[in-house]
C-alpha cells in the first residue's frame, strides 16, 4: 500500500439531529431520536474503518442537558473519539456544559488538524463568525505548523441559491475567506445547517496565483430540505452521513451516504419550525 494511503485517517460526520429531552418528541413528523440511531447503526454496519466521528451541530432542537447526554451515549457506541460544534439551534451554554472536552475546537491528528468553529450567534438562526473564532484561525496560521486543516462549522459560508436558507449564511464570508486565503494549509471546509449535500470549490489566491478550497455540505439525520427551494420546503430523500478520508499528501476523499431503510416521512406541509 502507498504510504499516503496506509497513513491516512477515517473520519465519519453526521449532522443536524435535532434531538430532544423526550426520546418519543417528533419534529415536522419525524421521531428525530429514532433517525439518529438509525443513522448510527447504518454507519455502524457498513463500516470504513472510521477513526473519529465529527458532529457539526444542531444536536438538539431544544437545548435540553437530556438531549445533549443522549446523543454522547448514542454516538459512542461507534466506540470512537466524537468531536462536536454548537448549532443556532443548540444551547451554547448547556452544550459546552454536558459534552465538555467532545467540544475541543482542535482535533490533533499525524498529518492534519480538524477545526471546529463557533459559526452561532445566540437567539438568531444566522450565521457569523466572531473575533476569537479568527483570531483562532489567526494562531493557527502562524504556528508554522505544516499540517493539512480541515474547517467544520455548522452555517454555510456562501449561497445555495436557495432564497431562504440563503439569509441565514455566515455574514462575514467575505473576509473570512479572505484570510483562509493567508492560511494555504487549509484544505477544505464542510459544514451541516442546509439539510442536504454539496460539494464544491472556491479558488483562493496563492503567490500569484490560485489554490482550490473544497467546500461541502452533508445531509442531516433528521429530514432534509429541498435544494434550490425559495421558501422553506422539505424533500422526501432519505437522511444520510458523509465519510471523509484524509490523506497524508493532503487530499481528500469522500462520499455521502444515504439511509433508504429509515421509512419515517415529514410533514411535507410544514413551512418551518
Amino acid at each position: 500500500m502507498p504510504e499516503h494511503l496506509s497513513e491516512a485517517v477515517v473520519i465519519a460526520q453526521l449532522t443536524d439531529p435535532h434531538l430532544f429531552a423526550d426520546p418519543a418528541a417528533t419534529l415536522l413528523g419525524i421521531n428525530t431520536n429514532d433517525n439518529l440511531q438509525g443513522v448510527l447503526e447504518h454507519l455502524q454496519r457498513h463500516s470504513r474503518g472510521p477513526e473519529h466521528l465529527l458532529a457539526t451541530g444542531d444536536l438538539t432542537q431544544d437545548g435540553s442537558p437530556e438531549g445533549y447526554a443522549r446523543f454522547l451515549r448514542m454516538a459512542r457506541q461507534l466506540q470512537l473519539p466524537v468531536h462536536a460544534l454548537p448549532g443556532n439551534h443548540d444551547d451554547r451554554a448547556v452544550f459546552h456544559h454536558v459534552l465538555g472536552s467532545v467540544a475541543a475546537p482542535v482535533v490533533e491528528l499525524l498529518h492534519w488538524r480538524i477545526v471546529l468553529l463557533d459559526s452561532t450567534i445566540p437567539g438568531e438562526s444566522g450565521g457569523h463568525l466572531g473575533e476569537d473564532q479568527l483570531a483562532l484561525l489567526d494562531a493557527l496560521a502562524q504556528a508554522d505548523d505544516p499540517r493539512h486543516v480541515l474547517l467544520a462549522m455548522h452555517h454555510s459560508p456562501i449561497s445555495l441559491r436557495s432564497a431562504w436558507l440563503d439569509t441565514m449564511v455566515i455574514d462575514n464570508s467575505a473576509a473570512f475567506f479572505a484570510q483562509l486565503a493567508r492560511y494555504p494549509q487549509v484544505r477544505a471546509l464542510l459544514w451541516g445547517h442546509v439539510h442536504q449535500a454539496y460539494d464544491g470549490s472556491l479558488p483562493l489566491p496563492h503567490h500569484g496565483g490560485s489554490r482550490t478550497l473544497r467546500l461541502m455540505a452533508t445531509p442531516a439525520t433528521c429530514f432534509q430540505f429541498r435544494p434550490g427551494s425559495q421558501d422553506f420546503s422539505l424533500d422526501t430523500v432519505a437522511p444520510g452521513y458523509r465519510w471523509l478520508t484524509l490523506h497524508a499528501d493532503g487530499t481528500i476523499e469522500t462520499e455521502v451516504v444515504r439511509v433508504p431503510d429509515l421509512t419515517q416521512t415529514p410533514d411535507l406541509s410544514s413551512q418551518g419550525y
